[in-house]
């Protein structure tokens, strides 16, 4: 059973991760820029920031969907629960480190830059049981989410794995992964989280 207190916090979560999604979005599509590959010694620490804001936020919210969605009755809600916040807490190590790493006094045999290529490609992983997580909460929802929302986390979970799947197996070229990743990333994934925020507001 969800509390008051925990519907407010999983309410604030889901604003801010969305608000830490579209920033780290803007900075490495416009600012940055999609082509430079590796650590940015101009915005890196800024955007290490951001992405634990981002992290922190989707683990509360992983968290407190259990609670909200009675995990406690569905077991492959809980399961997804367990497994996608387990992944989330490793992606959550890489926010700071390729900092730490740059601005390292005597680092020897590994450099921000790869560190930084690491958590890029582990977040697709993560990326992976998030769209798993998400499904799971929409078959484990009885009316909490907007009827919408339903629709477009059906979309992201489903779309998303397919993509990422064809991307695992190499099946999918640049022109189009690209794209479709910024629909299921920060298109679709935004908008159901801020289904969730109605989730956790509604009483």
């Amino acid at each position: 059973m969800i509390t008051t207190k925990e519907r407010e916090l999983g309410t604030r979560f889901t604003y801010i991760n969305i608000v830490a999604t579209l920033i780290n979005f803007v900075f490495l599509a416009f600012v940055i820029g999609p082509d430079e590959i590796g650590y940015n010694e101009s915005f890196g620490a800024l955007l290490g920031l951001v992405g634990l804001a981002q992290g922190v936020t989707f683990l509360g919210i992983i968290r407190l969907s259990g609670k909200l969605f009675n995990s406690d009755e569905n077991p492959l809600l809980a399961g997804a629960v367990a497994v996608t916040y387990g992944v989330a807490i490793v992606g959550l190590m890489f926010a700071l480190t390729p900092t730490f790493i740059a601005n390292g006094f005597s680092v020897r045999g590994i450099s921000a830059d790869t560190v930084n290529d690491l958590s890029f490609y582990l977040n697709f992983t993560q990326f992976l049981f998030a769209a798993f997580w998400i499904g799971q909460v929409v078959r484990a929802d009885e009316g909490q989410l907007p009827s919408w929302g339903k629709t477009v986390g059906n979309a992201q979970a489903y779309g998303s794995a397919a993509v990422l799947f064809a991307f695992y197996f190499g099946v999918i070229g640049q022109s189009l992964f690209v794209p479709a990743l910024a629909l299921f990333g920060i298109v679709l994934y935004p908008a159901f989280i801020y289904a969730m925020s109605q989730a956790f507001s509604n009483n």
